[in-house]
């Protein structure tokens, strides 16, 4: 039974990591991912989505949500926020590329969005 009450509570539990994000110019994610959603998945969850190294899984991931918040207290909100699975890949030791979208959406406002996207990698908290 305690085991039981465990893992009811690992629903709370987050994993650190790193987060990128996409180069492109605009917001959006890639219209080109390899989870094969096409134009549409770069306005998956209203452009808030993610290319993912090891939790991309074959292409079992696509589709999954995570809520991603980065750590920096300077710049980041205590919600991040929540991402879509869409595309596959790897960036310096990260487990997430994010939209630009969504990367600023960790920020705790527009100023410091544009820090976040100046620092361009970040230490992150994530769970499914």
């Amino acid at each position: 039974m305690h085991i039981l009450a465990n893992a009811a509570t690992c629903q709370d539990c987050f994993v650190h990591s790193r987060a990128a994000y996409y180069p492109n110019s605009d917001d959006k994610g890639t219209e080109t991912g390899e989870c094969g959603y096409g134009t549409f998945g770069a306005t998956i969850n209203g452009g808030d989505v993610s290319a993912a190294s090891d939790l991309y899984r074959a292409g079992v991931g696509c589709g999954a949500c995570y809520q991603v918040r980065c750590t920096n207290s300077n710049y980041c909100s205590d919600n991040g926020v929540t991402v879509v699975i869409t595309d596959s890949g790897a960036s310096h030791n990260t487990d997430f590329i994010l939209s630009r979208r969504a990367f600023g959406r960790m920020a705790q406002n527009t100023d410091a969005a544009k820090s976040l996207l100046a620092l361009g990698i970040v230490d992150i908290d994530y769970r499914r």
